[in-house]
């Protein structure tokens, strides 16, 4: 687990105690940005929803491909950051698109400079997506 902001985290995958965990930090909502299939041994989209609500808290599935971001993702990452009043956990295999969608929707409303510190502070690298970010 890895705290960008102080309202929001990013992991790989996610199991019973790190819902537990990360639900006695505040997060209220966990956005799974992995597709189904990725992996043979991957739990599905649906597992997890029903996993995560188990707990009372909010789960939002929003698939998006490595390294593919389009306009509608950021948009729809916008959105779930900013609906509720609790803490957002996003995750996927590696917490890399969760990073980069953060980083994205955070293009227009915060300066590239602190999104960078979050990113450095929480050993994140969003590299891949600073060239998209100038284009937002």
């Amino acid at each position: 687990m890895k705290k960008v902001s102080n309202n929001f985290s990013i992991s790989g995958p996610i199991d019973d105690a790190a819902i537990e965990a990360l639900k006695a930090q505040g997060v209220t909502k966990f956005v799974n940005v992995r597709p189904d299939n990725e992996e043979e041994d991957q739990a599905s989209a649906e597992k997890l929803a029903i996993k995560v609500r188990s707990h009372g808290l909010e789960y939002v599935h929003l698939p998006v491909k490595p390294n593919c971001y389009s306009e509608e993702d950021i948009a729809e990452f916008v959105k779930q950051l900013a609906v509720g009043d609790g803490k957002v956990h996003a995750f996927c295999r590696t917490g890399n698109r969760a990073i980069h969608l953060w980083a994205l929707a955070n293009a227009n409303s915060e300066t590239l400079k602190y999104i960078e510190k979050q990113c450095e502070k929480s050993e994140c690298n969003i590299s891949a997506v600073k060239e998209l970010m100038q284009d937002i």
